[in-house]
């Protein structure tokens, strides 16, 4: 067999294979056997009958162009190959021992296509041909190809059995290869072989079985070739591969929620903690690609940023996560931070002079125990600057260009999922920022002279979706324009987007309009139809509208009207005789819908009694549709215990749930008893020793606040009351003057103490300094500070700043 006869452009299937026997004279090649492919190009063909008998009928039938060629082959000349019209490649050559040609035919991809075809360089897989003796296969013919790439010699196999074609004495690969010379269609193998030499390689075997002219298998044309740096190669790619995999699967899944129908991140679902999705990143990079991964963090604040190690793997990087470096705005920009490139930079290449970046990064990866040397980093860029940075430090045989473009693009989808991060809390910043302007202004405490009014306001489980949960107090009119009525409001409009917020403000200014204008709920709620409709209010919206004035002898009188809103409930009695009625009357369609009258009951209050309104975020779960909820508030609020407004709040909180699944607002409002009205000293409740209110950011918020401690601290029967009265109002001044946003007052009544917590939505934290010569100021947080153990604690909008005093329980 010729070196050169079974050259092939590509280990691909062939595009015809014939077994011919050479043409004397004038007498033409015929063929005495052919593979499928073959077959298969003569169309007509439906059997082993339809071979054709010569060279030239197949080259007809198969419709093939004429040319020098097929007479050369038939004749039994060397064809090393020639590129014929219809991208096909032919070779051919005598086999030994016989006057038999092997013409084989292969196609060649339009891409690979060469101009002409003396620029074709023909890749030369080593070949053998077997064929059937006896029931056996038995080698006839191998190439020089076959002995480059076995190192085997064709004395050694010639005239052998075809398993010879294999040197190796494992029993699983020389099954495959008989499985793979019996099948009766074309196969391809790899297997672990050894040369004649003794080193293995990886032997990649194709076969193409041929028959003749009556069916029957009579030869076996097979491809060799060594395939373990190829293997390796394809090995790394793929590895490279399931990196990106990996990483698309982690970042895509922060950003666009699991493959299982979740939506992307919106302002209803926030995404994933960003450190621990930074993590897996590191993970995947320092588990299949570098020795270890470190991301950094840029956290933006007043006068400049800190620079924080927010995820590290590998190389006992992890035991820096949480290390910071302070960075002013002052220092300047830094070589490192500051680059504007999106490509890998040595570490050791960037200038690192004292307090830069990469002078931080050099000591921390020193301190982490590794080489510092070969460390490399790539900003992450966001659309505007930078936000962090990712290092690497690679294995001792470095990174190739392929695997730096892997980190890059780490890097890259890092970037993206921060920049993604950014923009969600800018955004849930500015919602949260319009639900808070939408939000009335708390009078509820000590808002409606007479009465004790305690009001809560709390968002989802998750605290970021917006809703249409609102309430309203309104005291009488100070000239006197209102009359001596108060009102109560508490509505949902349906939603929870920056259009529900929208729309609960508008409902609410409108509701404030008409209860200025007249006093009967009925009439109130027909005008906020009226109006709600002309404004173009499209979310339907739900609301009780009540009201609470004085009568001649003393007593209160309530009348309300529910425009499809949860009914408002009573309860009235003292200790074991308590009562709750649940005041379903005067309901008639949600707002807007409509044009029927709306009617208004009316009920009398005496000392005792307690009224509540809510929405269903305070009843309602998942678990729990909303007229169980309804029964289990009913029954908690009757047996309730406490003595003052806040107190049952803080009841009913605790037994229907303190992470509602929906927005809730809730109103309660309690006629206090007249031994109250005297002045004499509240009964001690036995009660959660708790208490929370919600404060506008206003001067007037200062003395609500010391009226509410005071009133806690009696109900507890706590003698620190006027300790706890100075605290309150030095921290919720503070809160007023140097914060902003809504104020949180959180009263506790622990062992021995009682703690003090007031929030606000500003990071800046107080602090203990010398008081001004001029009396100016310097002297709130030191008095503070002498009255109890003090500290403050950031939260994700604000701070808290707490104080715990020490008390003693008076007497009941």
């Amino acid at each position: 067999m010729s070196a050169s006869s079974l050259q092939a452009l590509a280990l691909g299937d062939p595009a015809a294979v014939l077994l011919v026997s050479r043409g004397a004279g004038a007498r033409a090649a015929v063929v005495l056997a052919a593979d499928a492919a073959a077959r298969d190009r003569l169309g007509a063909a439906d059997g082993p009958g339809d071979l054709p008998r010569t060279l030239e009928d197949f080259r007809r039938r198969a419709q093939l162009p004429p040319g020098s060629v097929w007479d050369r082959a038939g004749a039994g000349d060397l064809v090393t190959g020639e590129l014929l019209p219809g991208d096909l490649w032919c070779s051919a050559g005598p086999l030994p021992g016989g006057g038999d040609v092997l013409v084989v035919l292969l196609p060649v991809e339009r891409g690979h296509t060469p101009r002409a075809a003396t620029s074709v360089v023909a890749a030369a897989p080593g070949a053998a041909l077997a064929q059937v003796r006896d029931g056996r296969l038995v080698v006839r013919g191998v190439d020089s190809a076959w002995t480059r790439t076995t190192g085997v010699q064709a004395v050694d196999v010639v005239g052998r059995p075809a398993r010879e074609l294999l040197r190796t004495r494992d029993d699983r690969a020389a099954a495959e290869l008989a499985q793979a010379l019996a099948a009766p269609h074309p196969v391809a193998v790899t297997l672990l072989d050894q040369r004649a030499d003794g080193s293995d390689f990886l032997h990649h075997v194709r076969t193409v079985p041929l028959r003749d002219r009556t069916g029957r298998l009579c030869h076996v044309l097979s491809w060799h070739s060594d395939v373990t740096r190829r293997t390796a190669v394809d090995r790394t790619a793929g590895a490279r591969l399931d990196v990106l995999t990996r990483l698309d699967a982690v970042v895509g899944s922060a950003l666009d929620g699991p493959r299982d129908g979740v939506s992307p991140p919106t302002a209803d679902r926030p995404p994933p903690d960003v450190d621990h999705v930074l993590q897996d990143v590191a993970r995947v990079l320092g588990d299949q690609l570098v020795a270890g991964a470190l991301f950094v963090r840029v956290l933006e604040r007043s006068g400049g940023s800190d620079l924080v190690v927010a995820a590290a793997h590998g190389r006992r990087l992890h035991a820096l996560v949480g290390a910071h470096l302070p960075r002013d705005r002052a220092a300047g920009p830094d070589a490192l931070l500051d680059a504007c490139t999106r490509a890998l930079t040595d570490l050791a290449d960037v200038p690192a002079g004292p307090g830069t970046v990469a002078a931080w990064l050099r000591a921390t990866c020193t301190d982490a125990g590794a080489d510092p040397a070969p460390a490399l980093a790539v900003p992450l860029r966001g659309q505007q600057d930078v936000l962090g940075l990712l290092l690497v430090c690679p294995h001792p045989s470095g990174l190739g260009p392929e695997d730096r473009a892997v980190v890059v693009g780490a890097a890259a989808r890092a970037a993206l999922l921060l920049e993604n991060s950014r923009l969600h809390a800018r955004e849930h910043h500015l919602a949260e920022t319009l639900q808070r302007s939408l939000m009335p202004d708390t009078d509820g405490v000590a808002g409606i002279d007479g009465l004790d009014v305690w009001t809560y306001h709390g968002p989802h489980a998750d605290h970021t979706r917006l809703g249409g949960d609102w309430y309203d107090v309104l005291p009488p009119a100070a000239d006197g324009s209102g009359g001596a009525v108060a009102g109560i409001v508490v509505g949902d409009v349906v939603g929870h987007d920056v259009e529900a917020a929208a729309a609960m403000g508008r409902i609410r200014t409108v509701v404030r309009s008409a209860a200025h204008d007249v006093d009967d709920p009925a009439s109130v709620l027909m005008r906020v139809d009226q109006l709600a409709g002309g404004l173009g209010i499209a979310r339907m919206a739900s609301l009780v509208y009540a009201t609470l004035q004085r009568l001649d002898d003393g007593g209160w009188e309530m009348a309300w009207s529910s425009a499809g809103h949860l009914p408002p409930l009573l309860r009235r009695g003292r200790g074991p005789d308590q009562r709750v009625e649940v005041l379903s009357e005067a309901t008639g369609t949600l707002v807007g819908l409509g044009d029927r009258p709306r009617p208004t009951r009316e009920r009398a209050l005496a000392a005792g009694d307690v009224l509540v309104l809510y929405t269903d975020g305070l009843i309602e779960r998942r678990s729990r549709p909303v007229r169980d909820g309804l029964e289990v508030l009913v029954e908690v609020l009757a047996r309730s215990s406490a003595h003052d407004a806040a107190g049952i709040g803080e009841e009913l909180l605790a037994g229907l749930g303190e992470t509602p699944e929906d927005g809730t607002a809730v109103v309660v409002v309690r006629v206090p008893e007249e031994s109250e009205v005297g002045g004499e000293p509240l009964p001690t409740a036995d009660t959660p020793r708790r208490r929370r209110w919600q404060l506008p950011s206003e001067p007037s918020s200062i003395g609500k606040a010391r009226h509410a401690t005071l009133r806690a601290c009696a109900v507890w029967g706590l003698e620190c009351g006027p300790r706890a009265e100075i605290v309150v109002s030095e921290l919720v001044a503070n809160a007023v003057l140097h914060g902003w946003g809504t104020i949180g007052l959180r009263l506790f009544d622990l062992e021995g103490e009682l703690r003090i917590e007031v929030e606000d939505d500003s990071p800046e934290l107080p602090e203990v300094v010398e008081a001004r010569p001029d009396g100016g100021g310097g002297h709130g947080m030191r008095l503070v500070a002498s009255l109890g153990r003090w500290g403050s604690t950031p939260t994700r909008r604000g701070k808290i700043v707490w104080v715990e005093i020490s008390h003693q329980r008076g007497s009941s």
